[in-house]
Formats: C-alpha cells, sequence, structure tokens
C-alpha cells in the first residue's frame, strides 16, 4: 500500500513570514525513491493568534486531507504485489512479445519495443509494478492505462490507441499460452482511445499537371515523387528500389518488391505515366534512384516546387502516396481491397482507416458493375 505523509515547512518569502507550507511524502514499495511534491499554496499559520489565522489553518487542514485522499487514489496500483513462483510478470510478458512476432513486420517489432517503455512509464507514474503477475491486470488497471494514454502521455491519438490495441494483443498472447485466466479485455466491452486520423494530404489530377509542368531543378527528386504518385510506394522503398525490383517480363516493367515496413510483397505492371520518370536503365543490383534523400532540405525543396506551380498545400514524399490512393479510390472507384493490395497494407482495415473516406464506391455503381444497368 502506497504511504502518504507530510511536513510542513517555514516559508522564506516574506509576505508569507510566520507560515508553513505543505511538503508531501509518498512512498511506495514499487518506487527506487520516494516522490516529495511540493504545495506551497497550502499555508498554515504557527501561531494562530486571530480569528482569521484560525479560519485559514482549518482551510488548510480541509485542503490537506484532501490532497492526501488525491495522492492515496492516483497511486493506489501500489497494491499491486511482485509475480507469484510459476507464473508470468507483465513485464516479461511484454518484453516476450517482440520476440513472437519476430516474423511480423519490422513496426509491429518497433511497435513492442515502444510498449515496454510506454507500460514501464506508466508504472512508475501511477505506482504498479511493472513486475507484478500479469494476473492481477484487471479492468481498473486498463481504465489507468487509457486515461493515461489519452491525457497524460502527450502521445499522439493515433499512437495511443496502437499502444492500446498491441496491449490487448499481449493480454490476448498470455492467456493462448496458459499464463493469463481471465483477460479483462475479451470478457468486458473496453473502451479503446479514439484513433483520430490526421487530415490527409493529396494532390488532384490538375494539381500534379501543373507541378509536372513546372520546371524544377532538382531532377531526381522531381522524377522520384511523381514515380510515387503513379505507383503508390512508400518513400522507403521508393529510396531502397533497384532495378531488379523492376523485372521486364513479356515486353512489361513489372512492379516486384517486399516493403520494408509492412513485409509485404507489391505486384502489377507499371503504366506509362509512372514508365516516363524512371531513369536509364543499370544493372540489377543498382538503385534506380541512386542516393536519394528525402530529410528536411529535400522536402523544403518539394514545397517549393509545388508554390512555384501554384499549389498551395503543405506537401511531403508521403503526398505521393496519398495521392496514388486517392486515384484510385476517388477518381476510378476502385474497391477499398483492391487498393489495399496495391499499397502494400497488411489488411485492408488499414487502408479503410486512412482512405475510406475518399472512396467514391456506393452500392449503386457496385450493382451496375456486377449486373449491369
Amino acid at each position: 500500500m502506497v504511504s502518504v505523509g507530510h511536513t510542513l515547512i517555514d516559508s522564506k518569502s516574506k509576505e508569507k513570514k510566520g507560515q508553513k507550507y505543505v511538503k508531501m511524502y509518498i512512498n511506495s514499495p514499487n518506487w527506487s525513491k520516494p516522490k516529495r511534491p511540493t504545495h506551497k499554496e497550502i499555508l498554515f499559520y504557527k501561531r494562530a493568534d486571530t480569528q482569521l489565522k484560525k479560519e485559514q489553518n482549518k482551510r488548510s487542514t480541509e485542503l490537506l486531507r484532501a490532497l492526501v485522499k488525491m495522492y492515496e487514489e492516483k497511486y493506489k496500483g501500489s497494491e499491486y504485489i511482485d509475480s507469484h513462483s510459476g507464473t508470468k510478470t507483465l513485464k516479461t510478458q511484454i518484453s516476450k512479445m517482440s520476440e513472437l512476432k519476430a516474423d511480423k513486420s519490422k513496426s509491429t517489432v518497433s511497435g513492442y519495443h515502444n510498449l515496454y517503455k510506454a507500460i514501464e512509464n506508466f508504472c512508475e507514474d501511477k505506482a504498479y509494478n511493472f513486475n507484478m503477475d500479469i494476473n492481477l491486470v484487471n479492468i481498473e488497471f486498463i481504465d489507468q492505462w487509457r486515461l493515461w494514454l489519452k491525457n497524460e502521455s502527450n502521445y499522439a491519438s493515433s499512437t495511443a490507441y496502437k499502444y492500446f490495441s498491441l496491449f490487448s494483443t499481449t493480454l490476448k498472447q498470455a492467456k493462448q499460452s496458459g499464463y493469463l485466466f481471465y483477460n479483462p479485455f475479451t470478457e468486458n466491452d473496453i473502451e479503446f482511445p479514439k484513433n483520430e486520423s490526421k487530415e490527409v494530404v493529396y494532390l488532384t489530377p490538375n494539381e500534379v499537371t501543373m507541378m509536372i509542368k513546372t520546371p524544377i531543378r532538382y531532377q531526381q527528386i522531381r522524377d522520384a515523387f511523381l514515380f510515387m504518385c503513379y505507383t503508390g510506394i512508400r518513400q522507403g522503398d521508393c529510396r531502397r528500389l533497384i532495378w531488379a525490383d523492376l523485372p521486364e517480363i513479356n515486353g512489361e516493367i513489372k512492379m516486384n518488391v517486399k516493403t520494408e515496413k509492412a513485409n509485404t510483397d507489391i505486384y502489377f505492371k507499371i503504366r506509362k505515366g509512372a514508365m516516363q520518370y524512371l531513369p536509364k536503365r543499370m544493372d540489377e543490383n543498382d538503385k534506380v534512384f541512386p542516393n536519394l534523400k528525402f530529410g528536411k532540405e529535400q522536402n523544403q525543396k518539394l514545397r517549393e516546387w509545388a508554390y512555384k506551380s501554384g499549389v498551395k498545400k503543405h506537401i511531403v514524399p508521403n503526398t505521393a502516396r496519398h495521392t496514388f490512393a486517392f486515384y484510385m479510390l476517388s477518381e476510378h472507384n476502385t474497391p477499398l481491397y483492391t487498393v489495399s493490395k496495391l499499397l502494400g497494407h497488411t489488411n485492408a482495415r488499414t487502408t479503410e482507416e486512412r482512405y475510406g473516406h475518399l472512396s467514391n464506391e456506393n452500392i449503386e455503381f457496385a450493382m451496375e458493375k456486377a449486373f449491369g444497368k
């Protein structure tokens, strides 16, 4: 159980001479050292020899009681003890997830590494024992975790949602492995943090044409950006692209890439619109866009090119990928599942969450495609 105490310290302020302020002492067996927050707004007179001073001391006493209660509530997670022998700790299970998901994408593995740090910070902040038995994770713990992610962690909403989802998967894995006897996520209607996606910035066909017609000194940046507009590949995959990833089969150039972020395969014919931005073909292991970078300097050049052409949008390299998605969904009514495959997403839900609002596909159009007018 957390212990909450206090002491009164003489104020050094001339205006508050003869008064003492509150310094708390909060300790938990889960901490390496106690917390000592100071509350100089709660003042006590050393000698309450007037009615006004007595009333202030009375108000300060009430505030102090409320403060103690608040700290006891905030750090009540200290009641959770170390893991019992023969069971797995919360810390061990989260640490193990990176190994269990090693065959997944790099972003997934990295996500579990980051989840470990986030849970560690949460436990430290809320006085939970990171080494507690995983079976002690209950609804109260999960609610505190969700509120901390949402209100206290400074994570973006998408990151908070991701960490909460990964934690849910962690408990599911522990249940399947026999370490967790009761999974609160499957037995209760758990509220997830809202994933408020950022606005997707894309270019319209007219804006792309405006940029194509506008000269730019940095030819490789121009060609790589426009190539991504017509293929939808990520900037990282574009930087790593070698000629072996663009095999010529029966007179046609194919895109045959395994994405680094999602570890998915992309395979389709490259159309003429994209072909015109490819440089002269070199050896199979040579990079298509040698020494291509997309850092602060290159991004600034992209924006200068856009503004010069009359495009008043804050574009970045990933704008090209968003533009491809817009073309396919809004301009050509391509099904979300197909666009998901072209973008190399691991599942169509990712595509729907990010680009679903761009889709013009509707029931009437789908029926007409299937059965005619």
